[in-house]
């Protein structure tokens, strides 16, 4: 069993009470069993607070009416780090931003967008997204067939996707037709509908997708946007693929990354500003808050690119 990480991963350090976008508030944070646990049998002096905190019940942690965590202090830094250090944190929050891709030989590990320093940091990156190996326990695994399949998928699309000898445009042209893709410029509407259906965690998000409905969508990407779409595209396969049911649902995983990529650039283009990259990191991390943190808008994107493969 082998552990990689992308190897954008190492530039990667919370900006903590610098971050515009703190991940300590807006959500719910679930708090697993053993965290739970520990909590409850704490005697420390910030046991007390520790408690008032924490909702044993839903197992989660209380947050006040703004939505912010009951442990995020007003300097924006996290008391259960302050008063019993890092290894105190349930297992959710020393995840946030990673994410792992679980295969039978394998797990890798990188970052996801809704963090807005995970998002500088990938979408900057110069070198192509590739893993780097951080252990191996020497233990050999066959990958199922499926996962070969997977793996097989995800290389060929990765090779499209980071050849930069070709242009952005012809690169998406042959994932889409490596995916067995049938779409036309005209089906956009239909993508941007489908988004304006997903359950919302920010009204804003609502108000950009509306912000595009009646400007004309040119499905061609600008060259000064091909890195950061070579980056998304690719970071996304590393993070969609490895679960897919099928060699069918991988195709419409990789179809949904590309749909996800025009809405994005679309916002962009409306939005651009004086400081390009900023909005750029801005609209990808709102995206990723919106779509990828919920599993139930996930399906439904993934459903919906699957009605686009010719079968």
């Amino acid at each position: 069993m082998k552990d990689y990480v992308l190897n954008y991963y190492p530039k990667f350090k919370c900006l903590a009470e610098k971050c515009k976008h703190t991940c300590c508030a807006g959500w719910e944070m679930n708090i697993d069993k053993r965290t739970l646990d520990a909590y409850k049998s704490d005697t420390s002096k910030f046991s007390a607070s520790l408690k008032k905190g924490v909702n044993f019940k839903k197992s989660c942690f209380k947050s006040n009416k703004v939505g912010r965590c009951a442990f995020l202090n007003s300097d924006g830094l996290c008391e259960i780090i302050i008063n019993l250090g890092e290894n105190s944190l349930c297992q959710v929050c020393r995840d946030h931003p990673r994410f792992r891709s679980f295969f039978l030989d394998r797990v890798e590990m990188g970052l996801g967008f809704c963090c807005e320093q995970a998002t500088k940091i990938i979408l900057s990156f110069d070198d192509k997204i590739e893993p780097m190996l951080m252990g191996d326990n020497g233990e050999h695994i066959e990958l199922d067939f499926n996962q070969k399949n997977v793996i097989e998928f995800r290389q060929k699309a990765l090779e499209i996707l980071q050849d930069r000898k070709i242009s952005i445009n012809n690169r998406i042209e042959s994932l889409l037709k490596l995916s067995n893709a049938n779409v036309l410029e005209k089906d956009y509407n239909k993508i941007l509908k489908k988004f304006l259906t997903f359950e919302r965690l920010d009204k804003n998000w609502t108000k950009r997708l509306k912000g595009i409905r009646k400007k004309p969508f040119n499905i061609s990407i600008d060259e000064s946007l091909s890195l950061y779409c070579e980056q998304f595209l690719v970071n996304e396969l590393y993070r969609h693929l490895s679960d897919a049911e099928d060699t069918l649902w991988v195709r419409a995983r990789a179809i949904a990354s590309v749909f996800s990529w025009w809405i994005i650039k679309t916002i962009i283009e409306n939005e651009k500003e004086s400081d390009c990259f900023s909005t750029i990191v801005d609209v990808v991390r709102a995206y990723s808050a919106e779509v990828e943190y919920s599993q139930k808008n996930l399906d439904k994107l993934f459903f919906f690119a699957y009605k686009f493969i010719k079968i």
